[in-house]
């Protein structure tokens, strides 16, 4: 029997029981639904998380940090090496003390950070209000936070760009020996960060203490994602720890995966009940078509066409159901995304992607109730092969 009358004709049977096929399709469409809409729910949160986390640049970004051994100084000669890596494509480094910021009338405490200018295109911050870097690397300017305008009481930007600030930095080295240094600077941008006091200056403008000046991090930027393992891997040959928004993102993923294999065994468990259904309806079939099975074989029928005829509905049964319900569970999760985004819209809120659906996923969904129905359908197929031609003709 050729492919094209076996299809033809499993077709025909499960037209012929068109309440039980739809029963039994819909056992399948829940199943998949439900592995959908679950697993897509994984997917769409695990993007969302490693989105709020980094960015395409900040995956290519590594923070190098002072190292335990003695005599490997996290300074200018190491940061120079790190410039000599192949693949490196920018080293800032950055230096931290703490402060007194004022003016003619106010002071406070905040944190004075030293960087160079590209410093801000490299870690993705800088100022919402003026300019974005600095002028040069040993310009008396200044960014600053919100946080820490407000005890100068400087919280309109518009009043406080342009505006001259003295800070006394202040730097305790060993044996607890303190320096200070006094630095006059005209603020040329404001960053809206109302929680975190802290004011980044050019690193030279920073760097005037007597000793060895060691930095406090220094970031480095390789041109991809490949040339950034090798990067790493020669600064940690070096004593360096590093640290890098890779590793959280690969946390994030580790974590997520496991949520979605949870999430998705609650839809695996209706998809075995809904297996159960299909090998129930392929008996059920096997028990009212005996006659017919016996009037196949009478004709010429062999018994492999038997047993793909009935292999062929279970499997016709999963790739309907399998369809049906990667569409039912990507519009359930649409249609609940876009309620949420609505009511967070409302109330001032972001709208935001919760559920995300693969194209490799929903095939591979696809595939998996193909195959899950295919197997069901596997043992009744070969009972209904073995039938005697003859029992099965006097059948009734």
């Amino acid at each position: 029997m050729k492919l094209l009358d076996i299809l033809r004709l499993s077709f025909g049977n499960l037209r012929r029981n068109m309440l039980r096929t739809v029963l039994t399709v819909s056992g399948v469409v829940v199943g998949i639904g439900a592995i959908v809409f679950l697993v897509s729910l994984g997917f769409g949160l695990q993007e969302l998380a490693v989105s709020k986390v980094a960015n395409l640049d900040a995956l290519t970004l590594l923070t190098v940090n002072p190292s335990q051994k003695e005599n490997t100084l996290l300074d200018q000669d190491s940061t120079d090496k790190f410039t000599k890596i192949s693949g490196v494509k920018a080293v800032s480094p950055l230096l931290s003390y703490p402060a007194t910021i004022s003016n003619d009338n106010d002071s406070g405490d905040t944190i004075a950070y030293g960087v160079v200018p590209k410093h801000f295109a490299l870690e993705d911050v800088g100022a919402d209000y003026g300019s974005k870097t600095f002028s040069g690397e040993n310009a008396n300017e200044a960014i600053v936070s919100i946080a820490t305008l407000k005890a100068l009481k400087l919280t309109d930007p518009a009043k406080a760009l342009g505006q001259s600030v003295d800070l006394k930095i202040v730097k305790i080295s060993e044996g607890s020996k303190r320096q200070e240094t006094k630095v006059t600077v005209k603020i040329v941008g404001i960053n809206k960060e109302t929680s975190t006091k802290y004011i980044y200056l050019p690193l030279n403008t920073v760097n005037k203490f007597d000793g060895k000046v060691t930095f406090n991090s220094v970031k480095v930027k390789a041109g991809t994602r490949d040339e950034m393992t090798e990067v790493r891997k020669a600064i940690e040959s070096m004593g360096y720890p590093t640290t890098s928004v890779k590793d959280t993102v690969d946390q994030i993923n580790q974590i997520f995966t496991v949520v979605k294999i949870v999430l998705g065994g609650f839809g695996f468990i209706a998809l075995m009940v809904a297996a159960i259904g299909i090998f129930n309806t392929l008996t059920i079939a096997l028990l009212e078509r005996t006659h017919e099975i016996g009037i196949m074989k009478a004709i010429g029928g062999r018994n492999t066409d038997v047993a793909f005829v009935f292999t062929a509905e279970a499997s016709m049964i999963g790739l309907f159901g399998g369809i049906i319900g990667v569409v039912a569970g990507w519009l359930i999760g649409f249609i609940i995304n876009q309620l949420i985004n609505f009511v967070a819209t409302s109330v001032g809120g972001s709208a935001s992607t919760l559920f995300s659906t693969p194209t490799w996923f929903a095939g591979s969904v696809v595939l998996f109730a193909f195959t899950v129905s295919t197997v069901a359908g596997i043992m009744p197929a070969r009972r209904a092969a073995r039938l005697d031609p003859l029992e099965a003709l006097r059948y009734e």
